[in-house]
């Protein structure tokens, strides 16, 4: 049973509107975000003293060694034990999965003081493998636990706050490392006590994370670490875009990790710079990503947006190139915070789609999968950087530029494979630039199932305004004449767009008929029950199509779109053009009034939407 106050937070959603602000000024999402941010700021913090220690307790010579190994033993455990963190997600409350594992780093690091006292090499990698284990356990429970506590309008915005602390954990605990080694190297126990009271407190925070049920699963254990990898692989092929998100995400694993790779040589061979100068540069990169993380959320407001992945991508393609050609010390920093920026932009909303379209009883063994999935790249990042500065003696600078074209070509790729989310994302930006367009009672649309809206037809944007009513996709009826326009047809069927042929009353009644099926699949579809857009302003009939369309058990939703007679996308056309101020992002109002039986009229629907109008 989920816990009373998760419950009363819950049922308080649709009242309160969604934003970053709503979101950190509830208490259980803070616990929720302080817990990974200490735990990610440990485990750098930690994993920067094991390579600083092990470099001095190691010759001159093994240094090096060392310091891959340190590399090596923290990704291993992602690659290891991915498959039973993923089941143990599923089968337990996510929240106890994340106190449980919180507690094993108190553990961990009353382990790791007496490794820290030793200065044993094997001992401080012991200690870092056990770090890494509790994180793989976490990290499952982390991503899935979001869909279970809040609603879909907030995912977008909670991984944007998510990435944002992550790698701010990331550098600070980097950072912090340093100078907790320098002023501290030969205290080793007040380091790990440091360390210590870091998990002691995220511990602390993880109590009040917001309860949730287990999900129910009832697949048994697997010993074979792989098996659940292999299942969250078929269960992935099942559908494309999600497999799709698990491909981008490690993407941009693999390019960011062999940028930062590379960077650290091309910080020493071209720019000459010192440790602290390349830390900068490190720093830059991760603020970016936080940035464009936090970015991202805003942009994608409240729906799942995957169509701003490909933009972010190509972004970062471009950025990488010019980041390549850098020669100054500002210009690489400066590409280099774009290049964040941009990556933000690219994964936050695959990371939100995946969290949010998992099968409940899978979230975890999707998330395992896509931990695992996303080291790998990691790895593979490791071995491109060998292949081509090492054997093939490529510059670090031309590795960057070259990865950047690779980016920016997959990004065409990945517009192409998103296109229906892709050209979303260009018509709302489009709607922003050129419109301020309000939304009212956009809460009478059904969140799940099927519904119909019907909307009054005043200008040719018309479409684009319904669209922006609900985040979920909508299905167009539209005339087949302006469907089959050469230069946009491409467009209607990425939109799904579904033509109608007044050729002959067969034709028509097919595409009726095949709207009417999308209906009952559970998908959302608009038309504009006059016809054909009003040559004088006023509301007109209603054609008795809608009646073919309609479903007694499924709503009709009424619209009325307000504030586009006298634009030049109307029949009135040009008379905004005598006043600038009116031509320049006009305000538009849309109202969606409450739904009416799937049996109304067209009459009761016509008389539903000229309520609206005020």
């Amino acid at each position: 049973m989920v816990a009373p106050l998760y419950t009363d937070r819950l049922s308080q959603k649709s009242q309160a509107p969604a934003s970053y602000l709503t979101l950190l000024a509830n208490g259980r999402f803070e616990a929720f975000l302080w817990t990974q941010f200490l735990g990610a700021f440990n485990d750098n913090l930690y994993k920067m003293i094991v390579s600083l220690m092990a470099i001095r307790v190691a010759s001159q010579a093994g240094g090096g060694k060392y310091l891959a190994l340190a590399g090596a033993v923290f990704v291993l455990p992602f690659l290891l034990f991915a498959g039973y963190a993923g089941q143990l997600a599923d089968w337990y409350s996510k929240t106890r999965v994340l106190q449980v594992t919180k507690s094993l780093e108190i553990v961990t690091m009353l382990i790791g003081i007496g490794a820290l006292v030793s200065g044993r090499s094997e001992f401080l990698l012991v200690v870092l493998f056990l770090l890494a284990t509790q994180a793989n356990f976490f990290s499952p429970a982390k991503y899935g636990i979001l869909p279970e506590v809040m609603d879909e309008r907030e995912i977008s915005r909670a991984n944007g706050l998510l990435e944002l602390t992550t790698f701010i954990a990331i550098v600070i605990g980097t950072s912090f490392g340093t100078f907790l080694y320098s002023t501290w190297k030969d205290a080793p126990v007040l380091m790990g006590t440091t360390l210590l009271a870091i998990a002691l407190i995220g511990s602390g925070c993880s109590l009040f994370i917001a309860k949730v049920p287990a999900a129910g699963s009832r697949e048994p254990f697997h010993l074979n670490p792989f098996h659940e990898i292999i299942a969250g692989s078929r269960e992935l092929a099942k559908d494309r875009l999600q497999g799709l998100s698990v491909i981008g995400i490690s993407w941009f694993w693999f390019v960011g990790a062999l940028i930062q790779l590379a960077l650290l040589l091309d910080g020493k061979e071209e720019l000459g710079l010192g440790d602290n100068g390349i830390g900068i540069l490190v720093t830059a990169l991760a603020l970016g990503i936080g940035a464009g993380s936090i970015a991202a959320g805003t942009i994608s407001g409240n729906r799942l947006d995957p169509g701003i992945s490909p933009v972010g991508g190509l972004l970062m393609g471009i950025s990488t190139v010019a980041l390549g050609l850098s020669h100054t010390y500002q210009s690489t920093m400066i590409w280099l915070v774009v290049t964040g920026f941009a990556g933000g932009l690219f994964v936050v909303p695959l990371n939100a789609w995946l969290q949010e379209k998992a099968p409940a009883t899978e979230k975890g063994r999707v998330m395992a999968t896509n931990n695992f999935a996303n080291m790998v790249g990691v790895i593979l990042a490791s071995a491109a950087l060998w292949l081509f500065h090492d054997r093939l003696h490529f510059r670090a600078s031309s590795i960057m530029a070259g990865v950047g074209v690779v980016m920016a070509v997959s990004s065409i790729w990945i517009a192409r494979e998103l296109a229906l989310y892709t050209t979303l994302f260009v018509l709302r930006c489009l709607a922003f630039v050129a419109f301020d367009v309000r939304i009212e009672g956009e809460d009478h649309i059904p969140r799940k199932g099927g519904g119909l809206l019907a909307a009054n037809h005043i200008s040719y944007a018309d479409s684009i305004f319904v669209g922006l009513c609900s985040p979920r996709v909508i299905r167009f009826v539209m005339w087949k004449p302006i469907y089959d326009i050469p230069v946009a047809k491409q467009i209607f069927q990425w939109l799904l767009a579904i033509p109608i042929d007044a050729s002959s009353p067969k034709a028509v009644i097919r595409a009726l008929r095949a709207a009417r099926v999308e209906l009952e699949a559970g998908h959302l579809v608009a038309m504009f029950p006059e016809g054909s857009i009003t040559r004088d302003g006023t509301l007109q009939k209603f054609e008795r199509g809608i009646e073919r369309i309609a479903v007694s058990t499924l709503p009709i939703i009424p619209i009325h779109i307000e504030g586009m007679w006298g634009h030049p996308l109307s029949c009135k056309g040009g008379a905004l053009l005598k006043s600038w101020e009116k031509l320049w992002r006009p305000r538009i109002t849309v109202r969606v009034g409450p739904p009416l039986s799937g049996e109304a009229t067209p009459e009761e629907l016509r008389e539903a939407v000229e309520r609206l109008a005020q």
